[in-house]
């Protein structure tokens, strides 16, 4: 039974301080009239059944009937989408770089290989073979395809969410969006 007395400060997500301070009563006799203990003194039920009448037959609220909040919604849609804008043009410019770096490291696979065929080890000098793969393992961990790839669909990822924000600043899907 104490949900069914405390349904209207859980509907608005007070704690029971809060709300306690709404009905000018003590959060004590709050706690205890939820668990039916006691009930409130006079003037926090007068409060309570006020509050209560107002909530059941107040329209429901939107956000548009709170200006402020509407153009906060906005500045921040706004940034968002410089935001992702930047962080596209970083990657941008990262790509190519990632990608020659990746066929590089590639290319020096394909020498490695070559050399290990070779009949004359003499002409390589001791080690040379495993300092290469070394090289080409560290390039391939920063710069590899699985690297370019992740790139790949970071920026996927950020041209959906930008179209997404440019619909929602359009306000052709605000109100289905959010």
């Amino acid at each position: 039974m104490e949900k069914k007395r405390a349904y209207l400060r859980n509907e608005l997500n007070l704690t029971q301080e809060e709300m306690a301070m709404l009905l000018k009563t003590k959060r004590l006799q709050l706690a205890l009239y939820e668990l039916e203990s006691r009930e409130l003194p006079s003037i926090a039920s007068k409060r309570l059944t006020a509050i209560e009448f107002f909530m059941a037959t107040a329209k429901a609220p939107e956000a548009k009937d709170f200006p402020k909040l509407e153009e906060e919604k906005e500045v921040f849609l706004q940034k968002a989408l410089k935001d992702c804008e930047y962080y596209q043009l970083g990657i941008i410019r990262k790509l190519p770089k990632m990608e020659e770096a990746c066929q590089s490291a590639l290319k020096l696979l394909q020498l490695i290989d070559y050399l290990k065929k070779q009949v004359n080890e003499e002409a390589l000098h001791p080690g040379a073979i495993s300092i290469l793969k070394e090289k080409v393992q560290k390039s391939l961990d920063k710069n590899g395809p699985k690297e370019l790839m992740k790139l790949k669909l970071q920026l996927q990822v950020l041209q959906a969410e930008e179209a997404l924000l440019k619909n929602l600043i359009e306000g052709s899907g605000l109100e289905k969006q959010l």
